[in-house]
């Protein structure tokens, strides 16, 4: 097995798109990354966690499908706090859809013919693991995103999480699900001494994100709150950001 040890995934979300127009893979930026071209899907299988001094050793291959075969392809990561950057030429998928490395002309060389690519990682609480599969020629593309310690509530059918977008969770990520589609929700946020209260629109399918930056001047650290109320449910929820956040879990 060809094993990576890289900053990375768990258990897999699917980011769902179309892109129309064809990329060029050294334009692919973060305004670009997540638009999956059409009839394809990437996604990831975790495998047993382990624990060692440096955290939870976290194990993943990736699995992909609507790829064309008779092209190969290079393994994208966006880290927190950096661009998108290719980490793995010559990459492919096998009959059964997993990434692996061929060793044929051209292709990565595991410890075998089609030997899978294993992704070994260790993660903050909250962190997103996001990684792309892009042809060499920038035609095809296929996107992910993992959080692999997620930082969720529920109530009813609705769940509302935060993902960091910076390594001390100063910007967050607000994700809500599960909403009646299109009706108006109230959400009130608590962090750094101040108290918001917004109305957004839900989408047709239920959900609604927004980003917050939740850092004032004068602050280093602190905890934010959420709550997000419609017409069903009602989710509460709260994130330590700054400093002293940024544990491997």
């Amino acid at each position: 097995m060809t094993t990576r040890a890289w900053p990375c995934l768990a258990a897999a979300i699917l980011i769902c798109g179309s892109l129309r127009l064809s990329l060029l893979a050294q334009q692919i930026d973060e305004s670009t990354w997540g638009k999956n071209s059409a009839g394809v899907e990437l996604a990831t299988h975790e495998g047993p966690r382990e624990r060692a001094s440096s955290g939870t050793v976290l194990i993943y291959n990736i699995l992909g499908r609507g790829f064309p075969a008779d092209k190969t392809y290079d393994l994208w990561f966006w880290t927190l706090g950096k661009k998108p950057a290719k980490a793995m030429a010559g990459v492919s998928f096998d009959k059964r859809g997993v990434l692996v490395c061929s060793g044929k002309p051209g292709s990565c060389k595991g410890d075998g013919a089609d030997d899978p690519i294993n992704i070994k990682a260790t993660a903050m609480l909250g962190e997103p693991k996001r990684f792309g599969v892009i042809s060499t020629d920038g035609k095809i593309a296929g996107f992910a995103e993992a959080v692999p310690f997620p930082v969720e509530a529920k109530d009813k059918n609705c769940k509302l999480s935060v993902v960091r977008l910076t390594q001390l969770a100063d910007s967050l990520d607000v994700r809500g699900s599960g909403f009646i589609p299109h009706e108006t929700l109230t959400v009130k946020e608590s962090f750094s001494g101040r108290d918001l209260v917004k109305n957004p629109t839900v989408a047709a399918d239920g959900t609604w994100h927004e980003t917050v930056a939740v850092r004032e001047p004068g602050w280093d650290s602190g905890t934010a709150a959420f709550n997000a109320a419609g017409k069903a449910c009602s989710v509460n929820i709260t994130f330590h950001w700054g400093n002293g956040s940024n544990q491997q879990q």
